[in-house]
């Protein structure tokens, strides 16, 4: 009896979640590690290093988005439950004037959280397949120095894990030649449409 009573409150709470955006975690690992020695420097007088640019591995960032758990439900429960679209946005800080970095993912990159959801079976998908879509077909995108113009990345509908974003530094010869950090800045939106 109580199994029962456990399970008309954990539906009851799921139905009641369709109508509102839950808050979720965006989890990111990994950073990008740019090191240019002075034999990929330039050596011609009047070329710069924006034609050529360094690129990091693909998956040295691994980013994903799930749904918060509540009460009695974990986060797999609740993703499974409640779909949404969410576009992700990207922005620096701090970067060298001078430096442009740019950013990308491929389709359907990443790992669907859950692997099967109940909204994959659906004859109408209102908000589509589960699908990620990067913007700009996949190729890369600059990255601005600015979190007024955080510009779109990628989109992706339910939550997903695992996201690989590749990145590119292209250094001008003007930027300072100290090493130099800065801060890379994430920020989902989610959607009901």
């Amino acid at each position: 009896m109580k199994k029962l009573i456990l399970f008309i409150i954990c539906l009851s709470l799921t139905q009641t979640t369709y109508s509102q955006l839950l808050p979720g975690t965006l989890d990111v690992s990994g950073m990008p590690n740019f090191i240019q020695s002075l034999d990929d420097v330039v050596m011609e007088a009047g070329l710069d290093d924006t034609t050529i640019g360094f690129e990091s591995n693909f998956d040295a960032t691994l980013i994903g988005f799930v749904l918060n758990p509540q009460l009695l439900l974990n986060s797999e429960i609740m993703c499974e439950a409640n779909v949404f679209r969410y576009s992700v946005y990207i922005h620096t800080t701090n970067a060298p004037v001078g430096l442009i970095l740019e950013a990308k993912t491929t389709f359907n990159s990443g790992l669907r959280f859950p692997a099967v959801s109940t909204y994959d079976s659906l004859p109408i998908q209102p908000l589509g397949p589960r699908d990620l879509t990067p913007n700009n077909g996949g190729s890369y995108i600059t990255v601005p120095n600015s979190g007024s113009q955080a510009i779109k990345i990628f989109e992706f509908t339910g939550c997903r894990t695992d996201i690989p974003i590749q990145f590119k530094i292209k250094a001008s010869a003007l930027v300072p030649g100290t090493p130099s950090n800065f801060d890379i800045y994430y920020t989902v939106v989610g959607s009901l449409m």
